[in-house]
């Protein structure tokens, strides 16, 4: 998993494909729009205008009538000039709640001035916020493509791989379970040799970059989280602000943070547990350590208690991982989590 802090190309964008047709002329007497300006940052900010999001289904193969220009369509973001170099991603990255893509479920149709990709038939399980990374091989120089989904519009330049080349094309916000279809355009590239291997939704962070106070606590809020789930969730309703609909054991959330302070450290998890289903054992894991604890029966699911899982030693300053693993599940659901919070020992 890479952080959105390290790599993003989020983009507050219009989710269903448009032709490129040119903008109409302006009446006589009236003045022309000025031109929408791009990001500039490296990092591929949100464009300064977000339009209405459309309704999810309407997800059409671009109508080939007038070739789009340099396939510059309207409002998106290039974040394909910065030479061929990716994100690190890291060698021990869970796989649990990545949704993947194979050659054979999307649709493709092949025009005269453009080829479309388009997968129509993917319904999300859960909300979330996942990374896109697109698996592929090119036999030519570079490539053009613009890939749409959600509030995601990017256009970045392919690079040549003779050998399955991953690519981080930016994040995408599912806001609720139902049907996410979702697109991808070159340039007619019969001739190219691209061969898509695979598009995957690898579970990132909601929230931002986590870092120590001055005090050395250091405060893990569940919207920080990283969901690897099927069905566990970061749910943002203010009277819940909490990872819930942890009904699956196999689902677990895995905070990323930053230590300046090494040392031991009170680990103090707030959770709510209520409906008889309290009693169900969980993992708090951090560099080959482990803590157990019981849930506890607090009046409700978002009726928030700490409970004192026991004591950490982080050892060494810079990037740590803590996660909460259920070890099994007694009734319905395990519990909820408001956040984690860690207090050195004095």
């Amino acid at each position: 998993m890479i952080r959105p802090s390290h790599f993003t190309a989020t983009l507050s964008l219009a989710f269903t494909l448009c032709s490129c047709d040119k903008a109409p002329e302006p009446k006589a007497g009236q003045p022309a729009a000025a031109p929408k300006a791009e990001a500039k940052t490296p990092a591929a900010q949100p464009a300064t205008t977000k339009p209405a999001a459309p309704q999810p289904a309407a997800i059409k193969p671009v109508a080939d009538s007038t070739p789009p220009k340099e396939m510059e369509f309207p409002e998106a973001v290039d974040i394909g000039g910065f030479g061929n170099s990716e994100p690190v991603e890291r060698k021990d990255m869970p796989t649990r709640g990545i949704i993947t893509f194979g050659p054979k479920d999307y649709e493709h149709s092949n025009g005269t001035h453009w080829e479309t990709y388009t997968w129509t038939k993917f319904k999300a399980k859960r909300s979330g916020r996942y990374q896109v990374r697109l698996t592929y091989t090119l036999l030519r120089a570079a490539l053009g493509m613009q890939f749409r989904m959600g509030d995601l519009m990017v256009k970045k330049t392919l690079a040549s791989a003779s050998q399955p080349t991953k690519s981080y094309l930016g994040t995408v916000s599912i806001a609720q379970p139902g049907d996410m279809p979702f697109a991808l355009l070159t340039p007619p590239a019969e001739n190219a040799g691209l061969s898509i291997q695979e598009i995957a939704l690898i579970p990132t962070s909601e929230g931002e970059e986590i870092k120590q106070a001055e005090d050395g606590v250091i405060t893990l809020n569940a919207r920080d989280a990283t969901t690897w789930s099927e069905t566990m969730r970061y749910e943002s309703k203010p009277e819940k602000n909490c990872l819930g609909y942890w009904t699956d054991p196999d689902d677990f959330a895995e905070w990323e943070f930053q230590v300046t302070k090494p040392g031991r450290y009170k680990v103090a998890v707030s959770h709510g547990c209520g409906g008889g289903n309290h009693g169900s054992e969980v993992e708090v894991k951090l560099n080959g350590q482990a803590l157990k604890f019981a849930t506890q029966d607090t009046g409700g699911f978002q009726k928030w208690q700490d409970v004192l899982a026991g004591e950490i030693e982080i050892k060494a300053a810079g990037t740590q991982r803590l996660v909460i693993d259920p070890v099994n599940k007694l009734k319905a659901a395990v519990l909820d989590v408001q956040k984690v919070v860690l207090t050195p020992v004095r």
